[in-house]
């Protein structure tokens, strides 16, 4: 069931949901958060699930800057309430609320990736607002983080992959014809990863093999990923475009990778023949 308690639309506002059976203590957080507002500060819009079930289907559903879990809710206790939520939204800023008897979770928690723990009857209104904004800011810089070391990454990949290819970047626009291909393999290739299915790697050899015989370089490769990203479904939901982009990756990763070695092979036989 899920209750929602306030309400707001400024451009300054944290969306936070808080995992809590107890609608004693989700109506003490709500009047905390309210008290945790100040002038110079953000707004709280808050949501309540009062259970685990409830809390993995809204945030499947939207974007929220924060999730305060009570540990111990009817369908999950401890820790693994944290792990379930951790492991499927792993780039959301997570508090945990622990009793005085078992802060040992929330420091659990801290070291297995939440942001922050707060002690159930111990926390006011202020001390409450700067951690919920804390968290979210320190999740925020913690992703901009990963972000950038995956373009880094990206790049380091593309730039092996344009030393072994022995073409000019496609001028001509070949790439567009593969589009239609790429996109059905994309698709099958997250299907197999979400389902936990044999990844169609005989498809991704194949068109790797494609490309290579057209002389396609790194920049092909991506321009023709970014081009599937951009053509593929209707996302209800910024969550949704963002895992299915993350799954996606691996199969660009993988026909890379695939495109790699033939650009080696081929260099190594002209060696070889020379």
């Amino acid at each position: 069931m899920v209750r929602p308690l306030m309400e707001s639309h400024t451009l300054n506002t944290l969306s936070v949901l808080l995992a809590e059976d107890n609608p004693g203590d989700a109506n003490l957080f709500h009047d905390h958060l309210l008290g945790g507002q100040t002038g110079g500060g953000p707004t709280f819009s808050l949501t309540v699930a009062e259970d685990l079930k409830s809390v993995q289907r809204i945030l499947g559903q939207g974007r929220f800057d924060v999730a305060v879990l009570d540990l111990n809710l009817p369908d999950s206790r401890d820790m693994e309430t944290f792990v379930k939520v951790h492991e499927r939204f792993p780039n959301l800023a997570i508090v945990v609320l622990t009793g005085l008897e078992d802060e040992r979770l929330g420091v659990e928690s801290i070291r297995r990736g939440a942001q922050d723990y707060l002690v159930k009857g111990s926390v006011d209104g202020l001390l409450l607002g700067r951690a919920l904004r804390y968290a979210a800011e320190r999740q925020m810089l913690m992703n901009e983080v990963e972000r950038l070391r995956f373009i880094q990454r990206q790049k380091e990949e593309m730039g092996q992959l344009e030393t072994y290819s022995d073409g000019p970047p496609d001028i001509g626009g070949r790439v567009f014809a593969l589009k239609p291909v790429y996109g059905a393999l994309v698709r099958r290739y997250v299907l197999a990863t979400r389902e936990r299915l044999p990844k169609p790697s005989g498809e991704v050899q194949n068109l790797a093999l494609r490309l290579a015989a057209m002389g396609m370089g790194a920049r092909d490769v991506v321009r023709l990923h970014l081009m599937v990203l951009k053509e593929t479904g209707t996302w209800s939901t910024p969550a949704e475009e963002k895992a299915f982009s993350v799954d996606a990756r691996l199969a660009l990763v993988e026909l890379m990778g695939n495109l790699i070695d033939l650009y080696k092979e081929r260099a190594m036989t002209h060696t070889v023949v020379s």
